[in-house]
């Protein structure tokens, strides 16, 4: 079989240079073996490099990966790094040639091959920007930490002092120190020994991962993994029962205790072969402490597979091997004495010592080699083994060896072999007892058989059949010849003298002395801060010690040392708060169970301590306290302990001297001193005479039997069956009771006080999370049947609760300088009872802190910080103050978590039992009042914290992060959903604590105190080394620091959402900005939380109003440079989706909120300085920037999640919408916008994609709009450089899913809605689905916790079965939830396609316009499907609302544009139709809610009528089809029924309405809307049916009652616009004949003139030029509606009316003369001085200007005069002249107009602001008219020769918006 090739464990070069394949450093590697959670494990990069079998080769020989040179290795190294591999280019950001002098160096000065050292260099190179990042501060960063931490500069030294940070230098001198080549190589040197370090760690990592997978990490893809791995590399399947092969396996034991040799020479030497100058002091530690690593993680390995064999013997030849090491390097002791002279050495001793002390003890083991030598009697030595097995015992040579070695090393006093010496004096004592019994049986046989011979001549016996010979029990002579070992025996003269066994037993016992050795190294074996390995590793090695107790204690017997170290060694350190109901793994539980299960340590041990209680009584609880703790998993186990409290069958006590009356002796001839009880004994006697029930008193009924068993001293043990956890009660019960009673069990200690309360708080505890298993409901039965057991001794008035916290109470009140360590313990165990009672009985625990005095109270302050205010921390006051913390987290998260079961249990309609409920009848008050104390505890010991001095770094972290939890969980519960001001809120209790925390840390003044220990946190994340040991100690310390910048980024978030100033944290955060921006770079798992705190700042700096602080200005050019590095990156390599998302957001943050350097230096890859030292421009866009990574992703985003997608393109369209340069240096290759478009154009329907994955139609969806979006934007900008046509053709062709799904929103399921909300609140009344409504704190994201927070609901609601369903049918509340969620998703997606489809038909409208015929014929489309939309049933959501207003105005703008192209459809019918359903589809129209989107509509009616047919651009109507006009004809008519004359009715009703919504442009609204459908060929046909549609709303009179009163309905500035809307519309219907005769029968202008506001029109200086808003209406309404109706009028009448209207026109004399004034041509009346438009000294008010109106004015006066002139004439009827009118005059005036073009153009004034736009635009037809406005000028004056050959004038209303 070929060898395996080494591509995925070493790409190629080129590759990794340029960032196209990630080499996986070892270190990457370990860390993600070690992580807790496998995402970084099962990751495509990771479990393909531990699937490589490359790697598989290199772990089996571990000598490999770091081989010394050869030449193939050099070849190898030629063939990689020549030209046919790397190709050189002037743009690449490496130098190849210093790469492989690098390599050449490190090859040489490491002794490594010359490959092994290019993957170290490329390691390094790759990694530059941690190592930066990771090495010293700079002078700036030092002053901006002082700064922040508010202290003074020599405050400031002690306060860097830790971090070595004193001297620091300027970043620049920083940044060239490390660029030079004697950095650079020190750093390949330190990668090489992190690289050494981390290979033997990933080994130790991946045997456990192989053989011991933990529980945290059992999910389908790591067993996979695990099985493939195992498969492939050792042949090892254990899939589907198939036999397990584990000899490759087993061989690598031999080959890791091979390489230990080299390993400590190389820790003796030192690193002599490197070059002086970069050898320094840390390179020399760093040496010494990867070695001996090596040695640890290299023997934890062997250990592991030997582990394998179980209780067998392993080989001769491994167990030869491994003491020769031993041998030969003298236990390691010369190498341990060189760590002890280092202090950050010393913590390696401690784990070597204990490896080589285990894999000693499981090599000699001593259970296997005393049941060999001594089997039992019904087997021989040869069956206790097992086929191939052979025991080291039968090899002379090897024991002579073994036992040499031990004996020199225990005459040399070295510890780590005392156990071993102990172990081997019982073995080889068990060998001289076998040689001896041999010895003497063969001499008696010899003897017998002399004897026999003698007697034999006599008669010989028969000889039985044969095959029925009986087999001598006593052994053949074969089977009693010399043993193997016989001959070492003889050897070493042990044969007949035992004294040197002896004495190594005496000294290994001597005054304890193994027993203490065994427990330091229980205490690096164990769990909590002082475990140096894994808990397996550790469990499995406690295994080996337990197997040495066992089989020493018929040595040594039942003594304090043995016993003691048993309970060390059960409980490993193992605290309280680390009970999990996580079932480990079996292996991991054997130390535990064989206590339960081995005949020998039950009976030695668990027994005895059993039957000594409560004599001896800390032995039994401890324990049981670790037994419990450890088997929750494990149901039998746990009841049989829980059992053994229940129901104990005996009783030792010391025999008290008052009972010797109470019982008498029996069975005296067997001198065993047993007696009987003759009378009751009282164990409790009350000194009060209150009445006392038999329980209290626990009394010893006569006739119990007993016996004495101690010859010194009076102790009996009692036949008595009772209760343990009863007799526990009553005892604390007499503790707190102070001498009320007299105890006949003696004193009871406050060590005992303390062994008892955590006994009962673990077996709360435990019974709980065994009741629960899986589920996720508290199942509190066996608790309470516990509390009720352990209170049956009590009187009725009293139970265990009430004792504990009476305990308490108690010695909280004590003055905190009496307090000792033993009562510091019962304090914390007091603690833990509360915490383990909190789910059982939550009520009782929130009652009784509510009046602790251990918070704040009311009127009271609360006593823990005196308790625990001293300046040193030691251990006691540590743990209690972890406990009171976690206490205290606990019932914070207890509050959130049943809220809504407070408010169910509150709720009369509740269908939730009320004595099923444990919070019941609880208060909010005391909730929120427990809280605000707790949140104020919290505060103080974070502020306090900075002044303690805590034993160890871990007891500070613990606390510290606990204490931050608490405050972020405030925080967070209370602004994450519902409304978080209201009463009514489900976390409303925790709203004053919230508050408090919000101020003490926002508020302006807000102390330096309670900055300093986040500051210190930050800090203290820089002492964390690349340790591979002592794995609980750095999870502390990084949880610590996780804590807080969490806490930071939450009091950001919560401050942005209340609009709180935050000045004063801001600026304290932004001086830290470097220290967060380094973390990245320390540990991976720091990467996500710090980018959170970076962008929260960001936002929060960028709402403000001023220029936000620079973030790139904190952090300096080369730290943002190497973070942007870093961070753009994403989660290389290992690409989990949630850290890549995380990173794209941050990035879309920065270029989002005014951060312009930091955004430059992410689209461009170049920081400000980098720029301008180089030749490209700023704009330019370097290959490594995010930008460049941004289109990469793009350009293969088909491939890509749809997460990722997301945030890909939420980056992409913000540096496009924020940063438009972008977009042109884009244009040098757009190879991505077609990748976008395939994208698109294969998109499948939402409605199809939802019904297999709802998650992904709704990102599917979303991307889709971003795609619209970031087309629009290319559009316009492409627009903005005339090149737009070639891209926005190819866009119109990939329009399709767009078309299809863009405008409808139509996932919306409403009855899902509609039925959840109605169920939800009947099963859980008193609760809404708006309560668990997400807020804005924390960006929402698509998918299952979009709108509802189903993270909250799951704690909230999981209480109630409903909430999960029945089985496994899913059917429950959680599901109806998750469906909500999605759908809500969608229909947000589906609303942003919507607006992203509107930005992108708008461009391609404008780009494509008029020429393209297919974007016409789409807008046309498009247009109808809002319409339809909007006509479709939609929930009442203000969403949906603002769609239907959103697409109402799409709508709009696209029929206007179509209008002004002439591109409507030639028959309009069908978009008519569509208009007038959603016109009618709008119930209460003018109503304040609806008026907006009604007015939309209305415009688009008009637009589309005016546009259809009487646009000036559109082509002459043809004439229609009959079927055609009729259909057409109805539908206008419908119109001027439903729309015109109705709306015009209401809103004239509305008009006298005060607080009315409309406005005076509704009504010209309805005024254009009426003109337009009155144009409409063949309505002129129609007009007696308008006259009754008029008539059946009482129009005219309508009309004209408005003018009567328009004088009296004017606003502020006194304009009675009324009075003109209502003439235009009365002027519009006059232009059909019918109507303007019955508008003359009516007397409309009878009307007209008698109206109060003619008045007005009587009067002076009624004219354009003038700032009286009055004055301009009135003379608008004269000649813009009245001169017009007045032609209309005589038109349809003609002589009948002509008096009528010369009378009309004669009452308004001043406006006749003043309109011939208004055209006078300038220097006819030399009295007016000519001025010049614009001049200074112009005034609007002055006659000499000329206006569109006056031109109208004079137009429709003359075109009056003259028809009235004409019908004088030719009638007999008396008309009057109109007097003051001069036509001559007039037609003077107006050929000098014409003739005089520059002075026209010099006095032309707008007024309107139409008339603005046209005097602003050019002129269309090209002559002397300059622009639109004075064209149309031109052309009334041309055509007013012309105006005197019609009779009739059609007034065109003009739209005035």
């Amino acid at each position: 079989m070929a060898a395996p090739t080494d591509k995925t464990y070493f790409p190629p070069l080129e590759d990794c240079l340029k960032g196209k394949a990630s080499l996986l450093s070892w270190r990457l590697v370990a860390s993600a073996l070690e992580d807790p959670n496998s995402d970084r494990l099962t990751s495509t990069a990771v479990s393909g490099f531990l699937r490589d079998g490359h790697v598989h080769q290199l772990l089996k020989e571990p000598s490999k990966p770091f081989a010394p040179p050869t030449n193939q290795s050099k070849l190898d190294f030629q063939t990689r790094t020549g030209a046919i591999n790397v190709v050189p280019s002037p743009n690449d950001p490496y130098d190849l040639k210093v790469i492989k002098e690098d390599a050449t160096w490190l090859s040489k000065n490491a002794n490594v091959n010359e490959v092994a050292a290019l993957r170290i260099v490329v390691v390094e190179y790759q990694s530059r920007a941690h190592s930066h990042l990771t090495g010293p501060f700079s002078t700036q960063d030092a002053a901006n930490i002082r700064e922040a931490a508010g202290v003074s500069d020599a405050q400031a030294s002690s306060f860097l002092s830790s971090l070595n940070v004193v001297a620091v230098v300027d970043a620049e001198a920083n940044w060239a120190e490390f660029e030079s080549e004697t950095k650079r190589r020190q750093r390949l040197f330190t990668t090489y020994l992190s690289e050494r370090r981390s290979f033997l760690a990933s080994a130790d990592a991946f045997t456990t991962f192989l053989l011991h997978s933990r529980p945290d990490m059992r999910t389908p893809a790591t067993d996979e993994l695990r099985q493939d791995i195992m498969k492939a590399a050792f042949n090892w399947d254990d899939r589907e029962f198939q036999v397990a092969d584990p000899s490759l396996l087993k061989a690598m034991a031999p080959t890791y205790f091979a390489i230990l040799a080299k390993l400590v020479e190389e820790t003796e030497m030192g690193p002599v072969d490197v070059e002086k100058t970069v050898l320094t002091p840390q390179i020399e530690f760093d040496w010494r402490r990867t070695f001996i690593t090596e040695v640890i993680h290299a023997m934890s390995v062997a250990f592991q597979i030997m582990d394998l064999e179980g209780p067998q013997f392993h080989s001769p030849e491994l167990v030869a091997q491994w003491f020769d090491f031993l041998d030969h390097y003298r236990f390691l002791e010369p190498i341990l004495l060189l760590l002890e002279q280092h202090d950050m050495l010393i913590e390696l001793i401690l784990p070597v010592r204990s490896l080589m002390t285990v894999i000693s003890l499981k090599l000699l083991n001593i259970d296997r080699s005393l049941l060999y030598l001594s089997p039992p009697e019904d087997l021989d030595r040869s069956e206790v083994l097992v086929d191939g097995e052979e025991p080291y015992l039968n090899s002379a040579d090897l024991l002579n060896k073994i036992h040499s070695l031990l004996q020199a090393a225990t005459n040399m006093g070295v510890s780590m072999a005392t156990p071993l010496a102990f172990a081997w004096s019982l073995i080889i004592h068990q060998m001289h007892v076998g040689y001896q019994d041999r010895a003497e049986r063969r001499d008696l046989i010899n003897n017998q058989r002399a004897r026999g011979t003698f007697e034999s001549e006599a008669i010989a016996p028969p000889t039985p059949p044969e095959g029925r010979q009986r087999r001598n029990s006593g052994g053949s002579l074969i089977s009693i010849e010399q043993s193997p070992y016989d001959t070492f025996l003889e050897v070493a003269n042990l044969e007949r003298d035992m004294q040197v066994a002896e004495s190594m037993a005496m000294v290994a016992t001597s005054r304890g002395y193994v027993y203490d050795v065994i427990n330091q190294m229980i205490s690096c074996l164990g769990y909590g801060e002082t475990a140096a390995f894994r808990s397996m590793i550790g469990a499995r090695s406690r295994v080996v010690f337990q197997d040495l107790l066992k089989r020493t204690f018929h040595v040594v017997g039942y003594q304090v040392e043995p016993v003691s170290c048993l309970l060390y060694l059960l409980s490993g350190n193992k605290q309280y708060w680390d009970i999990s109901a996580e079932a480990p793994n079996s292996a991991a539980l054997d130390i535990y169970t064989q206590m339960l299960t081995d005949p020998i340590l039950k009976t030695q041990y668990t027994e005895q301590s059993h039957s000594r209680y409560p004599y001896e009584f800390i032995p039994f609880t401890e324990l049981c306290r670790s037994l419990l703790a450890a088997l929750v998993s494990d149901k039998q186990s746990s009841e049989q302990i829980v059992g053994w409290l229940y129901k104990t069958p005996s009783l030792t006590i010391e025999w008290n001297p008052m009972w010797d009356r109470s019982y008498h002796l029996v069975n005296e001839d067997e001198n065993t001193n047993s007696f009987c009880v003759d009378e009751d004994i009282d164990l409790f006697t009350a000194r009060s005479i209150r009445k006392i029930a038999p329980q209290e008193k626990f009394t010893i009924p006569s006739g119990t039997y007993g016996r004495f068993v101690t010859d010194v001293g009076r102790v009996a043990k009692l036949e008595f069956e009772h209760s343990t956890l009863a007799l526990l009660g009553k005892r604390l019960e007499v503790h707190l009771s102070d001498g009320m009673w007299d105890n006949g069990l003696g004193l009871f200690y406050m060590d005992h006080v303390a062994d008892a309360v955590a006994l009962l708080a673990t077996v709360l505890r435990t019974e709980v999370l065994r009741s629960t298993g899986k589920s996720s409901k508290p199942n509190t039965e066996s608790a309470i049947k516990v509390l009720q057991e352990t209170s049956s001794s009590l009187p009725r008035n009293n139970d265990i609760i009430k004792v504990v916290c009476g305990i308490l109470n108690g010695l909280i009140e004590e003055d905190p300088g009496q307090l000792d360590a033993s009562k510091f313990k019962v304090i914390t165990a007091c603690l833990q009872f509360l915490h383990a009672l909190l789910p059982v009985v939550p009520g009782r625990v929130w009652s009784y802190m509510s009046n602790c005095g251990l918070i704040n109270g009311e009127g009271r302050s609360g006593r823990l910080s005196r308790i625990a205010g001293n300046l040193d921390m030691y251990a006691e006051r540590v743990d209690f103050l972890q406990s009171a913390v976690k206490l205290f987290s606990s019932l914070v998260e207890s509050a959130m978590s049943s809220a809504a079961q407070r408010r169910t249990a509150a709720s009369p309609h509740s269908r939730i039992r009320v004595d099923e409920n444990a919070w019941a009848g609880m208060s909010e008050k005391i909730l929120s009042q427990v809280c605000l104390s707790i949140a104020q505890t919290a505060v103080d010991i974070f502020e306090n914290s900075a002044t303690w001095r805590f034993e160890s770094e871990v007891g500070e972290s613990i606390v510290i992060t606990e204490v931050v939890n608490i405050m972020s969980s405030l925080l967070f519960y209370t602004f994450s959903m519902g409304s978080p001001e209201s009463p009514k809120n489900l976390t409303s209790c925790l709203l004053e604590a919230s508050r408090y925390i919000i101020e003490g840390f926002l508020a302006p003044a807000s102390s330096s105190l309670r900055f300093q220990p986040l500051l210190t946190s930050l800090l203290a994340a820089f002492k964390i080394t690349d340790l591979t040991l002592y794995p609980y100690r750095s999870r502390i310390v990084s949880e610590r620091l996780t804590g807080v910048v969490s806490f930071a980024t939450i009091i950001l978030r919560v401050a942005n959402f209340l609009d709180h100033p935050t000045a004063a944290i801001q600026t304290q955060l932004f001086k830290c900005a470097a220290l967060v921006a380094r973390l990245p770079a320390i540990k991976h798992s720091f990467k996500t939380p710090a980018i959170a705190l970076l962008s929260a700042l960001v936002e929060n700096a960028g709402k403000g109003a001023g220029e936000p602080p620079s973030l790139l200005g904190y952090l300096g050019p080369q730290i943002s440079h190497s973070f942007i590095q870093i961070a753009s990156q994403l989660d290389k390599p290992f690409d989990r989706i949630p850290e890549v998302v995380s990173a794209w957001n941050f990035f879309s943050i920065i270029l989002r909120n005014r951060q312009q350097w930091m955004a430059n230096c992410l689209l461009t890859g170049k920081t400000p300085r980098q720029a301008l030292k180089g030749d490209s421009k700023m704009a330019e866009i370097s290959p490594d920037s995010v930008l460049s990574t941004a289109l990469e992703k793009l350009r293969a985003i088909a491939t890509l999640p749809s997460q990722e997608t997301l945030a890909v393109l939420d980056f992409f369209t913000s540096a496009q919408n924020y940063w438009a340069w972008t977009i042109f240096a884009m244009q040098k290759d757009k190879s991505f916008l077609d990748d976008l478009r395939s994208y698109v154009k294969n998109l499948k329907a939402p409605e199809l994609v939802v019904k297999n994955d709802p998650a992904e139609a709704g990102y599917q969806a979303r991307i889709a709009a971003y795609i619209a979006e970031t087309f629009a934007m290319q559009l316009y900008h492409l627009r903005q450089m005339r090149q737009e046509q070639d891209f926005a053709t190819k866009v119109v062709e990939d329009l399709d899913y767009f078309l299809r799904h863009g405008v409808q929103v139509a996932d919306y399921n409403a009855s899902l809605h509609s039925n959840f909300a109605k169920n939800f609140s009947q099963r859980y009344s008193g609760l809404e689905l708006d309560d668990f409504k997400r807020t804005v704190l924390v960006p929402k994201n698509l998918g299952t916790q979009y709108y509802y927070a189903m993270d909250f609901a799951e704690k909230m609601l999981e209480y109630d079965a409903g909430w999960a369903g029945a089985g496994t049918k899913q059917n429950g509340f959680r599901t109806e939830m998750k469906k909500a969620n999605l759908n809500l998703s969608l229909v947000e997606a589906e609303v942003a396609l919507f607006h992203a489809w509107e930005y992108l038909i708008l461009e391609l409208s404008s780009c494509l316009l008029p020429k393209s015929g297919i974007i016409a014929r789409q807008m046309v489309q498009v247009a109808e499907q809002c319409l339809e939309a909007n006509q479709r049933p939609s929930a009442p959501d203000h969403i949906f609302v603002r769609l239907a207003d959103s697409r109402a105005n799409l709508t709009l703008t696209l029929l206007k544009r179509l209008a002004d192209c002439s591109q409507l459809p030639k028959d309009f019918t069908q978009l008519l139709t569509l208009v007038v359903a959603a016109i009618n589809g709008v119930d209460n129209p003018y109503g304040p809610q609806n008026i907006a989107y009604f007015r939309t509509l209305l415009r688009i009616l008009f637009v589309t009528l005016r546009g259809t047919k009487l646009s000036s651009n559109a082509p002459a109507p043809q004439k229609p089809g009959h079927e055609t006009s009729v259909a057409a004809t109805q539908l206008v008519t419908t119109i001027l029924d439903r729309v015109v004359a109705q709306s015009f009715r209401a809103l004239a009703g509305l008009v006298h309405e005060p607080g009315s919504p409309t406005e005076p442009d509704d009504m010209a609204l309805i005024t254009g809307i009426l003109q337009a459908c009155l144009a409409v060929p063949g309505l002129d046909q129609c007009q007696g049916q308008i006259i009754n549609i008029m008539s059946n709303h009482n129009v005219f009179q309508v009309a004209t009652s408005l003018f009567s009163w328009s004088d009296k309905l004017v606003g502020p500035n006194g304009d009675p616009v009324y009075g003109e809307i209502s003439l235009l519309f009365l002027l519009e219907l006059s232009s059909l004949p019918q109507i303007a005769e019955q508008l003359a029968v009516n007397a409309i202008l009878g009307h007209i003139t008698s109206a109060n506001i003619a008045g007005f029109l009587r009067r002076k200086n009624i004219t354009p030029f003038t700032e009286s808003a009055s004055k301009m209406r009135c003379y608008s309404i004269w000649s813009r509606a009245l001169l017009p109706m007045l032609i209309n009028i005589l038109g349809a009448l003609g002589p009948t009316i002509a008096p009528e209207v010369a009378f009309v026109l004669n009452q308004f004399p001043n406006l006749l003369e003043s309109s011939i004034e208004r055209l006078a041509a300038p220097g006819m009346d030399r009295t007016i001085p000519t001025l010049s438009f614009g001049s200074e000294d112009s005034n609007k008010s002055h006659p000499f200007y000329i206006t569109l109106a006056t031109m109208n004015e004079i137009h429709s006066l003359s075109l009056l005069a003259k028809v009235l002139g004409a019908l004088r004439e030719n009638n007999t009827r008396d008309i009057p002249e109109v007097m003051g009118w001069d036509s001559g005059k007039v037609l003077e005036h107006v050929e000098f107009w014409l003739s005089s073009r520059k002075v026209l153009r010099e006095r032309l004034l707008p007024l309107t602001e139409r008339e603005r736009e046209w005097w602003g635009m050019k002129a269309q037809d090209g002559g002397d008219c300059q622009t639109v406005l004075e064209e149309k000028v031109v052309a009334v004056l041309e055509g007013w020769d012309e105006a005197f050959a019609y009779t009739t004038f059609v007034w065109e209303f003009e739209e005035n918006d």
